[in-house]
């Protein structure tokens, strides 16, 4: 672990650091003294954001799918990162379990079962099926594998794949704006890198938060479910506090110790927990909604990708589709810096299928066992299931499944554990890579950074998801990741565009 420095000792890149951080801080304050302004001024900037910027979400994550499609039988997929020299420095188990663990939050825990219930009880208005039937219930599954499937592991993939090959096999500086160098060249790259560093850090930060604001809001239910007589007011700062405390601390540890070894924990939650609730759940109906869900899944691809017809500018395409698409590109970025860390030594094609259709094709796998189960359940007693979303809010969902699997007991503290390892080990990741790209001197090698910018991002990062899930609940945190999403949305618009370029002369760009 390296040595905590005052951070006034730290070299500290100035124009990456100082804006996004003071930004963030007048944020928190105004929300805390000025409640009603920054509320008011929060859904003005969300509503703008949705209105005018809905299409190209849709359209950029759609073309970030294609893009992976095309590497693969391109002559880049032959392409070993690194040089061909190079070796792995993780099994591929352990690669896996990092991967997965640092990409997935605690989003697979919290919406699984909660998003499934939203459509199955509120479909859009676009589709003219009624609330609770067997046309809603295929809807709402076949808008989940999009919303948590092959969509949303592109968007890491791709900017993930262009800081690797940047790095490694084009020996160019470990920042976001290296990928952009087919279509920038070096001049240009060299100019725009601090503002692309310092933006992207300022949409991490509020995707964190957004993640962060889940979890929160998730495990604090769980633990009301639990013991009920616990006061909420006095709970979400608490959860908040020992979540912020943990990743925090284990950041510090570095990737062979905390970050490594929390993934492979994690890895084995999921695990068991998939196979738990497909074996003592409705495990017949799972199957058989898995089927119809791949189908719905396959019919409604291209149309809530694109927004074809009524779909296009939507409350429902903008409340969930870009929702989702803006939470996982305000990770991408600074998530893409560790995933292109610890992809040294595989080929351009392991990338993609460890990146992007492996993960992909677990999230699936959980989805159809968890939202098959609970809407399983609500269709037996819809009206109880609505009223518990509306008075309890999502985060209540998961463990009314549980309650009605048998095992509650058991399976809701579990839950709330891993809830708590999911955000941590998610947040370790990119807690680093926040703290590195602040930092004038950073060690590729070590990948450690100083611990004391750690903590302050850290906290900042706990306080405004504390602040959004307190006064605005689960919309707070859907606008913190139109926030998050919207400055990101335009780095991943141009490194797509330089992979593409690459891609069928890779030799043209890549010095390994």
């Amino acid at each position: 672990m390296k040595k905590s420095q005052n951070i006034f000792d730290t070299p500290l890149r100035k124009s990456v650091f100082w804006p996004p951080f003071i930004l963030i801080s007048i944020a928190v304050l105004v929300s805390i003294f000025a409640e009603d302004l920054f509320e008011r001024s929060m859904e003005l900037i969300n509503r703008f954001i949705l209105t005018n910027f809905s299409l190209l979400f849709s359209y950029t994550s759609f073309a970030m799918v294609i893009t992976c499609i095309l590497i693969i039988f391109s002559p880049l997929g032959k392409i070993k990162i690194g040089g061909n020299k190079a070796q792995p420095k993780f099994s591929k188990l352990s690669w896996f379990s990092i991967i997965l663990c640092t990409t997935v939050a605690v989003g697979i825990l919290f919406w699984g079962s909660a998003e499934p219930l939203f459509h199955f009880l509120h479909p859009p208005d676009f589709k003219y099926f009624s609330s609770g039937s067997l046309a809603a219930k295929q809807f709402s599954m076949g808008a989940i594998f999009l919303h948590w499937g092959f969509t949303p592991y592109a968007i890491y993939c791709i900017p993930a794949l262009g800081v690797a090959l940047a790095v490694y096999n084009s020996q160019l500086k470990f920042s976001l704006s290296s990928p952009l160098s087919p279509i920038l060249g070096q001049n240009g790259r060299n100019k725009i890198s601090n503002s692309i560093d310092m933006v992207c850090l300022f949409a991490l930060v509020t995707g964190m938060a957004a993640s962060l604001g889940a979890g929160i809001l998730s495990i604090s239910g769980g633990l009301m479910d639990q013991w009920n007589t616990l006061d909420k007011e006095f709970l979400l700062p608490g959860v908040t506090l020992i979540i912020m405390v943990t990743f925090i601390v284990s950041a510090s540890s570095g990737i062979n110790q905390g970050i490594k070894n929390l993934s492979q924990i994690n890895f084995c939650f999921f695990l068991i927990f998939n196979l738990l609730i497909f074996s003592i759940g409705p495990t017949v109906p799972i199957l058989e909604d898995s089927l119809l869900s791949i189908k719905s899944y396959a019919q409604s691809f291209l149309p809530l990708s694109l927004q074809w017809g009524d779909i296009k500018g939507s409350e429902w395409s903008q409340s969930w589709s870009v929702f989702n698409w803006a939470n996982w590109m305000a990770w991408a970025p600074i998530t893409a810096l560790f995933l292109g860390k610890i992809a040294y030594g595989r080929t351009v094609r392991e990338f993609i299928l460890f990146n992007w259709i492996f993960p992909a094709i677990f999230c699936l796998a959980w989805m159809s066992i968890f939202g098959g189960s609970t809407l399983f359940y609500a269709n037996q007693d819809s009206g109880h299931f609505n009223q518990l979303l509306n008075q309890s809010g999502p985060e209540s969902i998961i463990y009314e499944v549980f309650s009605n699997i048998g095992w509650s007991n058991i399976l809701a503290p579990a839950f709330i554990l891993a809830m708590f390892i999911s955000y941590v080990t998610a947040a370790d990741s990119s807690t680093e890579a926040m703290a590195s790209l602040s930092m004038k001197s950073f060690s590729l090698k070590d990948f450690d950074s100083d611990t004391s910018l750690k903590v302050i991002w850290g906290t900042l990062v706990g306080l405004l998801a504390w602040v959004m899930v307190t006064f605005a609940g689960i919309d707070g945190v859907k606008m913190l990741s139109s926030l998050g999403g919207l400055p990101a949305l335009f780095l991943l618009i141009g490194i797509t565009i330089s992979i593409n370029k690459m891609m069928w002369q890779p030799q043209k760009y890549l010095k390994n």
